[in-house]
């Protein structure tokens, strides 16, 4: 059975819903991206394919995001950032069948900033809704909170790629090898530096709040309002984990003074935000590594080399982040 005939039988026996047209739409790293259309309203559905290993971090998150977002939907002046989750005819978070898990919201019209530059009034918001996000953490039901994820600043995927460099890259000569091979010693120093932030962490005293903790410009879309999209990776953390995505860009101060009139901010950690800038590169170079190498492509083959070439090099310029952070606030 094909992908659309699948969703059709999926949200007719689960949501009542009578598709009346599909659109498949750029999707993400980790699922397919559907526009769903019955006759009295319109729906965005994600797909995840649970055959991918690296996806299955991200279908083991749905049940405790999903209804955090709708509580955050419902209960905070964020119900205009965010896209509200639609639950199935059964009050559960999504639904799957034995290839792909779904997960259904409803559609919001507009565009993801992606590649383009945040205006100064998508700054201002930025920080508006990130600071009622981490202001919200004390409002949050026991139950709700139990259900997310703590930072423990593990590094698991660090050890994985470490193992490959040491033991898998030069057994096979591929443009892998050609590209990653001249930044080994690069990616083993970076290794060994988050080693020592992890346990540096791990040992401190820190104020955790919710986080969205992937709040980049592929994850904020434009319509009526600003939408903080994608909550996956939502959890309780340092407040460095969101802003480490905003700190490096040159709105940093314009965003901080925002984002300070909704949450405290005197004391930042640069450890924290050292740890969470090598960590999105090393992660992300591991990710890319596996679609080339292990477990199949999510974009175009010209996308992911070109992605991993250009994060290798910034892993190679990092040594003077924590001077332009220190800088920077």
């Amino acid at each position: 059975m094909d992908i659309n005939n699948r969703i059709v039988t999926m949200l007719k026996e689960n949501y009542n819903i009578e598709v009346t047209r599909i659109e498949q739409q750029t999707g993400g790293w980790s699922a397919l991206a559907f526009f769903i259309e019955d006759k009295e309203r319109n729906y965005f559905l994600k797909v995840y394919n649970k055959n991918k290993p690296s996806v299955v971090q991200w279908i083991d998150a749905i049940d405790g995001c999903t209804p955090l977002v709708k509580w955050l939907h419902d209960y905070t002046e964020l119900n205009n950032n965010i896209v509200n989750p639609i639950f199935t005819k059964f009050d559960g978070n999504k639904c799957e069948d034995e290839s792909f898990v779904y997960l259904l919201s409803e559609y919001v019209e507009g565009a993801t900033i992606g590649e383009n530059p945040l205006s100064t009034n998508q700054v201002n918001e930025l920080a508006r809704i990130l600071g009622l996000l981490h202001q919200s953490t004390s409002k949050v039901s026991n139950k709700l909170r139990e259900q997310q994820t703590v930072e423990d600043f593990g590094i698991e995927y660090c050890d994985l790629l470490s193992s490959f460099i040491h033991y898998d890259l030069d057994k096979k000569d591929d443009v892998v090898l050609e590209i990653v091979k001249p930044y080994c010693n690069c990616l083993l120093d970076k290794i060994d530096r988050m080693m020592f932030l992890s346990k540096t962490l791990y040992n401190k005293a820190h104020k955790y709040v919710l986080c969205h903790a992937d709040a980049h410009n592929w994850n904020i879309m434009q319509g009526e309002n600003l939408m903080l999209i994608d909550w996956e990776c939502v959890k309780l953390a340092p407040q460095e984990q969101d802003l480490i995505l905003v700190v490096t860009e040159p709105y940093a101060k314009q965003f901080l003074k925002v984002y300070k009139k909704y949450m405290n901010y005197d004391t930042p950690d640069i450890d924290a935000y050292e740890f969470y800038f090598l960590k999105r590169k090393l992660e992300d170079i591991w990710e890319w590594i596996k679609d080339l190498r292990f477990e199949g492509l999510v974009k175009s083959e010209d996308i992911t080399l070109k992605l991993l070439r250009s994060t290798l090099i910034e892993c190679s310029q990092a040594d003077s982040f924590r001077t332009d952070i220190e800088k920077a606030l």
